[in-house]
């Protein structure tokens, strides 16, 4: 009789865990978490920043709670996370101007031929410098 060869896999017995392993292992677990929370915060910020935001960096840290990461550890929801920022925070991605008098009405400017049409009381409420500048043009 031929003896039967058994291919049962046997779980070798747990070693015992070595006096600071728990903290280490702890400590390693958390220096990840860091990790993929920093390289979350830098993706969202330059996203916002392509977005036209005014201030990546409030949104940002207004919006780290809302951060899902896969098992990986990368992010999932970067692109509803910006959106939800921008439903939220419109004002923050408003189109800025340039023009530094935008919204100002302009002052007509004196003309010697607005002078000559005008009464002398209407002269005489006008900026004076204004008019001998005119004057002497």
């Amino acid at each position: 009789m031929k003896e039967e060869i058994t291919t049962e896999h046997t779980e070798a017995p747990e070693q015992p865990l070595l006096p600071g392993m728990e903290e280490l292992a702890a400590e390693n677990e958390n220096l990840r978490a860091e990790i993929r929370m920093r390289d979350a915060v830098s993706d969202i910020k330059s996203r916002l920043a392509q977005a036209g935001a005014k201030s990546p960096g409030l949104l940002t840290d207004r919006a780290r709670e809302s951060f899902q990461f896969s098992d990986e550890g990368s992010l999932t929801n970067a692109e509803a996370v910006v959106e939800h920022l921008r439903k939220t925070y419109p004002e923050q991605f408003a189109a800025a101007s340039i023009d530094a008098s935008a919204g100002r009405t302009p002052r007509p400017t004196l003309t010697k031929e607005a002078l000559a049409r005008m009464t002398p009381a209407e002269i005489q409420r006008l900026d004076w410098a204004e008019v001998r500048a005119t004057l002497a043009s």
